[in-house]
């Protein structure tokens, strides 16, 4: 399962030395050093990109065992996608809330069409008392963690540039190994083991795993966590503000580079967007992203103005709904009008929030035609 990962591995990330420039693809380095110049400004044209790892995976007609176990695999079918359909970049991503999660000891199940996911009602840690037992991985060691590192190496490789390190962000993982219902109950009921439960995972499980990838990739500047599950309306501003900010900026102090959450969605449940906007700003880093279905309900209007006044970049995610049901002319007017409102003044990027093995090729060309036509500046 995918919870809106999207391009977080891409902005604030793209550095090149002046050796390793002339390592990157012709292909792709009109958009890598477009993607560079969105954070000063203006760019030629608006970025985009998209959460792409699962489309990649049918697209290359490879099954999903292979895909998300072989790096090579992964990471070449990565970059003949972004090739064939023309993306300014090969967009980095895998099942990232499934790395920590399976090194604790969680089954993962990998099936043919689909990212992997662990079974159904699977939690490891459905007793409070087990809390003892928990199996603590050797960071960079354990589970999938060898094969994040190789993936990361292998787009280095090839693009020169360093892609971010991402990580599952605290509540998030938490969430996974209790089991949301236990979760929520442990929230009104035991919130002094939900915090034991957090700092463990934060300081013996998150943070060690974020610094053997800055060992192994010392230019990375910034570690970009998964939270989507911290979203609303599955939480609460009492929720977030208690049991996710402050284990996001605990991994602050323990991690020598910036720590960044910026998927969380659900704006639109809240009376006051700017509130929910203010919780995003606190963990983000230079970044504010909001996607459908939230954008297509308030409009880009209230993003654009909150990122502008506290001078931050702005990513608008168009939604795997529309992208993937169409039409094509849906598509082009929702696109369209996402970049009327929020392309004026740069420091804009886009992105398709989810393409998954079901999402129509024609769609997706569809959606780059229209961002190559309508964002041009």
């Amino acid at each position: 399962m995918n919870w809106g990962l999207g391009s977080i591995s891409l902005f604030g990330v793209i550095q090149f030395s002046p050796e390793e420039r002339y390592m990157t693809p012709k292909s792709f380095k009109a958009g890598f050093e477009r993607f560079e110049r969105v954070k000063a400004g203006i760019p030629d044209r608006v970025p985009v990109t998209a959460q792409m790892h699962e489309f990649s995976m049918a697209w290359t007609g490879r099954c999903g065992r292979e895909f998300y176990t072989d790096p090579k695999i992964l990471v070449e079918g990565i970059f003949k996608t972004a090739e064939d359909f023309e993306f300014d970049i090969p967009a980095l991503a895998y099942d990232v809330y499934n790395i920590e999660l399976e090194a604790l000891g969680q089954r993962i199940e990998f099936p043919d069409n689909a990212a992997p996911s662990a079974p159904p009602g699977s939690a490891i840690l459905t007793e409070e008392t087990k809390l003892s037992h928990l199996r603590i991985p050797n960071p960079g060691v354990t589970a999938r963690m060898p094969f994040v590192l190789a993936v990361q190496e292998a787009f280095r490789d090839r693009t020169g540039t360093q892609p971010a390190i991402q990580f599952c962000a605290p509540f998030s993982l938490a969430c996974l190994i209790r089991g949301y219902e236990n979760l929520i109950q442990d929230v009104h009921e035991k919130p002094h083991f939900l915090h034991e439960l957090l700092e463990i995972l934060t300081d013996q499980v998150i943070a060690p795993w974020i610094n053997v990838q800055k060992t192994a990739f010392p230019r990375a500047g910034i570690a970009v966590g998964a939270d989507a599950l911290c979203s609303p309306p599955m939480t609460t501003r009492k929720i977030i503000e208690e049991f996710s900010i402050p284990y996001i900026l605990r991994l602050r102090k323990l991690c020598p580079l910036q720590i960044a959450v910026v998927n969380w969605w659900g704006d639109s449940y809240f009376d006051r967007v700017d509130e929910f906007l203010e919780l995003k700003r606190r963990v983000c880093a230079g970044l504010l992203r909001a996607q459908d279905p939230d954008v297509a309900r308030v409009g880009v209007g209230v993003f654009k103005d909150f990122a502008s006044k506290n001078d931050l970049v702005l990513e608008i995610g168009v939604g795997e709904g529309i992208v993937n049901s169409g039409p094509v002319r849906a598509i082009e007017d929702r696109i369209k009008g996402y970049i009327r409102e929020g392309a004026p003044g740069g420091r804009f990027i886009l992105y398709l929030t989810n393409l998954d093995a079901t999402t129509p090729p024609e769609h997706v060309r569809t959606a780059l035609k229209a961002v190559r036509e309508y964002g041009r500046y």
